[in-house]
């Protein structure tokens, strides 16, 4: 929770910027820390690279995506906004491996964590409630949010806005990898429910939300697009509310919440680096693939003209 506090209080300043958080991430323990600016046609946003080693060179990387439109739309609104969540349990989770570590808590396999940093965002219509905009096409937020070295990925991102789940908390999504959609697996399901002392929550998913934003469709939010950007499996950390909640509403972020995000992110990562937790059953995938071929164009914008467009 110290950490989940610390972060809020960070990206809730009106200024931050990458260079500011990276400076707090550095100078709280051993990381690796690349800021990246990126501005074009009035818009502009600061991605972050974060890389905190595990003992073992060898061991699976985790990938940890903290998914948002910006932690803030100024002048629009005053405050860290609801869609903040994703970098506030990415950064946060970053500032507590590194104190584990302190301790001599090293995990088996590295972590590797992508989110950006915006205060500055704009908002777009959206049904039932208005949410955040990205300040690039998706191609291009994922292009920097993607690390090709993440062999599987957690997607945490503030899903707020929808009637699917109705129920203030955390709930995770099926897997997605190349086109498919996947079983959670079981231990994945238990440790939600031990990290957050209740019974597993899932959202639920189409087809539709692991296309690219840029087809046009309609799509839950973007909590699922670094699925477009990679071969690896990609879950879901979703954080929801009972009621419907615009992404750019302040006053909304729960530091409980983004606690159990950022602890169920660490214990997989534990899991994951060991070799004791895989996303995807392997043999399952396989005769996927030999029973229905590749969806990997699900991947793509699909067909503009007869012509399928990657």
């Amino acid at each position: 929770m110290k950490q989940v506090l610390d972060a809020v209080e960070l990206l809730s300043a009106a200024d931050i910027d990458g260079e500011a958080v990276a400076a707090v991430l550095r100078a709280t323990g051993d990381c690796e820390v690349a800021v990246t600016p990126l501005a074009q046609g009035g818009a502009a946003t600061d991605f972050l690279s974060i890389v905190i080693r595990g003992r073992d060179d060898t061991a699976p990387q985790l990938g940890i995506v903290g998914r948002l439109g910006g932690v803030g739309a100024r002048p629009a609104v005053t405050g860290l906004v609801s869609d903040a969540d994703g970098a506030v349990v990415a950064i946060a989770t970053a500032l507590k491996l590194m104190a584990m570590a302190r301790q001599g808590d090293v995990l088996p396999g590295t972590v590797r964590i992508r989110t950006h940093i915006c205060p500055r965002a704009a908002t777009r219509p959206h049904h039932p409630v208005p949410m955040m905009r990205s300040p690039f096409p998706m191609r291009t937020m994922m292009a920097h949010e993607v690390d090709p070295a993440m062999a599987a990925i957690l997607s945490v991102d503030t899903t707020r806005g929808n009637r699917l789940v109705n129920r203030r908390g955390v709930a995770l999504t099926p897997v997605a990898k190349q086109g498919f959609l996947l079983p959670i697996p079981d231990t994945m399901l238990d440790v939600l429910s031990w990290v957050s002392g209740e019974l597993p929550v899932t959202l639920p998913l189409t087809t539709q939300d692991i296309t690219p934003y840029e087809n046009g469709l309609r799509h839950v939010n973007s909590l699922m697009q670094p699925a477009i950007a990679t071969d690896a499996p990609v879950v879901g950390v979703a954080l929801t509310a009972q009621s419907t909640v615009p992404g750019c509403a302040t006053g909304v972020t729960s530091a409980v919440d983004c606690d159990v995000a950022m602890r169920f992110c660490i214990e997989i990562a534990k899991l994951f680096g060991a070799g004791t937790l895989a996303f995807v059953d392997a043999d399952e995938w396989r005769e996927l693939q030999r029973r229905y071929g590749s969806l990997a164009h699900l991947q793509t914008v699909g067909r503009d003209g007869g012509e399928v467009v990657s």
